[in-house]
């Protein structure tokens, strides 16, 4: 297992290296801390001044490369003041998604916090992490800002026996066996259906074999629903298999998976198919 937790050393960032650095150190898993920084020379307003009055002024751009030196020293000394542990520190340079989608694929985990500043934050998952979630094959802890938790120690498992809800229980049942982490298979009904939920309470036990430590049937809006189970069971953190429909990754919960990443509290582990 190797954790990758990308930071922009931002509050939320911080509570995702909280639960990296805890995830590292129960389950003996290397984490990487990285953050990813645009070179210097693109979409800088003030550095392209700079390039412009080169030619006006040579000391000008020795006085700019001082201080493109020490702003990645003040970053590499921020990493390093992160990376606790067996935890390592990096700064990489490029683009912030390019650069996770290639770094994630090195990795078994991610965790990192999850926020974005556009227009489409109240449709869809925003920011880095929104973007990450929908390209990349490497399951995704993201966490919000209004995250209270410090450990995943009990994860609610959402499943629709699927087949991405079932990679998902799969990937879970290795935290589950490495015996650091409790599971609990939920299934949400929705719409009007029968009173008699024998079925699925028998789909439920055969999919667990005697794995997850509770088994969960609830009926109403899964967005709503799912949160509200994680903290009836005292769970830390909802785990939702990913399924693509061409470049796109939809969850398992279909149309609602944005709205469960945009508004719950409680992280989400979103697991994609390979």
């Amino acid at each position: 297992m190797r954790i990758l937790h990308p930071t922009d050393f931002s509050s939320t960032a911080e509570i995702a290296r909280t639960l990296a650095l805890d995830l590292s150190k129960r389950l003996s898993a290397p984490l990487r801390v990285v953050h990813v920084q645009r070179k210097f020379s693109e979409g800088d307003g003030r550095n392209y001044l700079g390039t412009q009055l080169y030619a006006i002024s040579a000391d000008l751009q020795r006085r700019l490369e001082e201080e493109r030196q020490l702003e990645t020293k003040v970053l590499r000394e921020r990493l390093l003041h992160l990376a606790e542990g067996n935890a390592v520190g990096e700064l990489v340079w490029g683009e912030p998604l390019p650069e996770l989608l290639r770094l994630s694929r090195e990795h078994d985990l991610v965790v990192m916090g999850a926020h974005g500043a556009n227009p489409f934050d109240a449709v869809f998952l925003g920011g880095t992490a929104g973007r990450l979630v929908r390209r990349t094959s490497t399951p995704v802890v993201t966490v919000r800002a209004s995250t209270t938790t410090t450990s995943i120690r009990r994860i609610v498992v959402a499943t629709d026996f699927g087949e991405a809800s079932l990679h998902a229980w799969g990937v879970t049942k290795g935290f589950a066996e490495a015996g650091t982490v409790k599971l609990v298979l939920a299934h949400v009904v929705e719409g009007r259906g029968s009173d008699d939920t024998t079925a699925v309470n028998e789909s439920l036990h055969a999919m667990s074999a005697g794995v997850a430590e509770r088994l969960v049937v609830r009926r109403g809006n899964a967005v709503e629903v799912l949160p509200q189970i994680a903290e009836d069971v005292g769970a830390d953190a909802i785990a939702v298999g990913l399924r693509r429909h061409g470049s796109v990754a939809g969850l398992v919960l279909g149309s609602r998976a944005d709205a469960l990443l945009r508004s719950s509290a409680v992280p989400i582990l979103s697991v994609p198919m390979a």
